[in-house]
């Protein structure tokens, strides 16, 4: 495959003769501080970023094409930690990543297309020994090839559109949500899925209304052990004033389990399934026998998420709330008795232009899946812990947020960010099992085992993993990161550090600490001509 890119970067030097513009805004959030200054600073560029990737209509050459070739290091000295990476499974040892995405915007016609090859050494470590609810974190081990080599389309998306509305095929990677850190319901943690998405291509305005509408639908595969279908609707709505307001909302659905009988409890129609984000919003709308409550039971998982985001052009500030819900409430009453159960919240804040300052940025971003108040009463509703649909994830990692049921995540972060250089610190607290932590002890017990020679029963002990209480306390990751991105004659390039420390890792007083350097470089081309090195490689 690396002989293949080699090939295949050059051929894109030479088929794209004329290439402008930036098509489209990525989901990765490595990209959006930089979006988001881009935005501050033209006041007619304005978008709301709430569900990304989407593409970019509003240029002065509405046909065209980019290219993008990037290529990256890790070194890794430890059990793998980076969130939000993708495909880019960062194990122990070294690890490289290569890719060039060609994107196109045509009048009636947007794809883009991402081949990539990426290898890691993935060499041994201690993998942690969790619970099941716990064990998708991405410390975990869920690729056990030594090296690790993966490579293919990451990004695959083909639309047809008119003016922007449109349908098409992808397995682009998607984030829903104002976050830098973190998405309650779609992130890119784990890689892309095959999805098919109709709506709005971008967000479109009516003077100062904007409006963003997508139904999105996939059969997911092997890389979630239930393949379910995974439907979803996303509805934003941006008043642009001062300050502009965005009101969003998302829900999907997992739904069916496709590793079971055709007619088990588990089994709906493909029909069915595309439709469950139009039901009631309440369980009582499900209840087919008005004698009997019960008779409303839901056995598909849904994720019903809200947001609100102030921005203020003048001043360069965002403030940003996500809240989410993980199940039915009984009826409005339920609702409004205890909002905050099987509830999840995102809030946050960024500040560009900070202390007077043009170039300075700085923010901080909360978010809290802890398992309800409410547990020891009723359901407790926590998040992606439905076993049969592989714990909401997708080749081994949650989709959603990295950090996983019954956790909080705090990142707070202030830097400085230029058009040719960055510097941007941060720290993050995380932790994981705040209220449901029991640990897995390797303990003895005695078996009787029956020897079919002797016709007799005997005693045997055998040790195996049992859950017990070891202690109280949930485990705890401190992180420090520092980013510097600089641009030297058209290439970016990216030198990241991060220093990680564990405390109580299984829950069990272990420890841990971990470091990992990871160095990018990056070439956007746009406004160039190659007819010299086109007459050269037709002459070959």
């Amino acid at each position: 495959m690396i002989r293949h890119l080699r090939i295949f970067f050059p051929a894109c030097l030479s088929i794209f003769c004329f290439v402008s513009g930036q098509t489209y805004y990525r989901a990765d959030p490595f990209y959006l501080l930089g979006y988001e200054k881009n935005y501050f600073s033209e006041p007619n560029n304005n978008s709301s970023m709430l569900f990304r990737p989407f593409f970019v209509f509003d240029q002065d050459h509405y046909s065209n094409w980019s290219v993008i070739l990037r290529a990256e290091f890790f070194r890794n000295d430890d059990a793998p930690n980076l969130e939000n990476t993708s495909v880019r499974w960062v194990g122990k040892g070294d690890n490289n990543y290569r890719s060039v995405n060609v994107s196109y915007l045509g009048n009636h016609v947007a794809f883009s297309l991402e081949p990539y090859h990426f290898i890691s050494q993935n060499l041994d470590y201690d993998v942690p020994v969790r619970k099941s609810l716990y064990t998708r974190l991405n410390d975990a081990r869920p690729h056990s090839e030594m090296p690790y080599v993966t490579s293919g389309v990451r990004e695959a998306q083909f639309y047809l559109h008119y003016r922007g509305l449109g349908f098409g095929v992808s397995n682009a990677n998607m984030w829903w949500g104002p976050g830098l850190h973190s998405s309650l319901q779609m992130s890119t943690n784990a890689p892309g899925f095959k999805h098919f998405i109709i709506g709005t291509l971008e967000e479109k305005r009516t003077r100062n209304i904007g409006l963003d509408l997508k139904y999105i639908f996939s059969h997911l595969d092997e890389k979630n052990t239930g393949e379910p279908y995974f439907t979803a609707l996303l509805v934003s709505t941006t008043f642009y004033s001062e300050p502009q307001l965005t009101i969003g909302i998302s829900r999907s659905y997992l739904s069916g389990h496709g590793t079971l009988s055709p007619t088990g409890p588990y089994t709906i129609s493909k029909k069915d399934a595309m439709l469950l984000p139009f039901e009631g919003l309440y369980l009582e709308s499900k209840q087919t026998d008005p004698e009997d409550p019960e008779s409303a039971v839901d056995l598909w998982d849904e994720i019903m998420v809200g947001y609100v985001t102030a921005t203020f052009p003048s001043s360069g500030l965002k403030i940003y709330l996500s809240y989410g819900r993980d199940d039915h409430a009984w009826d409005k009453k339920d609702f409004l008795r205890q909002p905050d159960h099987s509830a999840a919240s995102v809030i946050g804040l960024r500040k560009y232009g900070l202390f007077g300052h043009e170039n300075l940025v700085g923010g901080l971003e909360y978010v809290n899946l802890i398992k309800s108040k409410f547990w020891n009463k009723r359901v407790p509703g926590t998040w992606y812990s439905k076993q049969i649909y592989d714990y909401n994830s997708y080749n081994g990692r949650w989709y959603g947020a990295h950090s996983g049921p019954d956790s909080d995540d705090f990142t707070i972060y202030l830097g400085y960010m230029s058009d040719k250089f960055s510097i941007v610190p941060s720290f993050n607290y995380e932790r994981h099992g705040v209220i449901d932590n029991t640990a897995l002890v390797l303990m003895k017990r005695p078996y009787l085992v029956f020897d079919p020679e002797t016709g007799q029963w005997y005693p045997e002990i055998r040790e195996e993993y049992m859950e017990s209480v070891v202690n109280i306390w949930p485990e705890v990751k401190f992180e420090f990161r520092l980013d510097i991105r600089f641009e030297v004659r058209n290439f970016r390039f990216n030198l990241y550090y991060e220093k990680e420390k564990v405390d109580n890792l299984e829950f069990n007083w272990g420890k841990r600490k971990g470091h990992v350097i990871w160095f990018g470089v990056e070439r956007t081309f746009t406004e160039f001509k190659l007819s010299n090195p086109l007459k050269r490689f037709i002459k070959r």
